[in-house]
């Protein structure tokens, strides 16, 4: 029988004024209702979360790892692509440096809709730390085979921390399965 993949899934620490990161809330309930499930909460700094996940990835050494993080609109955005962060030499005004996800977009995003949560792709993680998270994830040194990031709405009366926490649940889901039959004998990651 092939092993369970190992997943990492990371949130945010609260920031201005967010007094709850949804991005860390879901990560802490799917963390206590998945045992196995390795979760992290970052800081939000540039370095200091970029150090964050850097240990993290070094102590779990997943197999997925899907980031997350807080934007201020009612969808969750998928995103394929990051930019080198400007603190990594990257320009202010997009650099054409950029590494892609390996992700099931499609399922995942199939699998989050059937939970009643509108969802879309995006092909920008906008310049904050969110997008230096990711580019630190797809740029390290011992990548894991699936890496994407999600950022989920903030928690109000339309998007309670369940809502979005089954929503991050069926992403992660999605990466599970993809990487299960994957590790089957004539099986791929369908990843495009």
């Amino acid at each position: 029988m092939t092993p369970a993949p190992v997943a990492l899934l990371t949130g945010f620490a609260p920031f201005r004024h967010w007094a709850v990161n949804s991005s860390g809330a879901a990560a802490r309930m799917l963390s206590a209702a998945r045992p196995a499930l390795a979760a992290r909460i970052l800081p939000v700094d540039h370095r200091e979360a970029g150090a964050a996940l850097d240990a993290a990835l070094a102590a779990v050494s997943p197999d997925i790892a899907l980031l997350t993080g807080l934007a201020d609109e009612p969808c969750l955005r998928l995103e394929r692509a990051a930019r080198r962060p400007v603190h990594e030499g990257g320009a202010e005004d997009g650099d054409a440096a950029a590494l892609h996800g390996v992700w099931p977009w499609a399922a995942a995003l199939d699998a989050i809709r059937a939970t009643g949560a509108p969802a879309r792709l995006s092909q920008d993680a906008g310049r904050y730390v969110c997008e230096t998270v990711y580019w630190r994830g797809l740029s390290a040194p011992r990548r894991p085979r699936l890496v994407a990031f999600l950022h989920v709405p903030p928690i109000g009366p339309d998007w309670p921390a369940a809502r979005i926490a089954a929503a991050v649940g069926a992403c992660l889901d999605a990466a599970l399965g993809a990487a299960q039959n994957a590790s089957s004998p004539a099986k791929s990651i369908a990843s495009k």
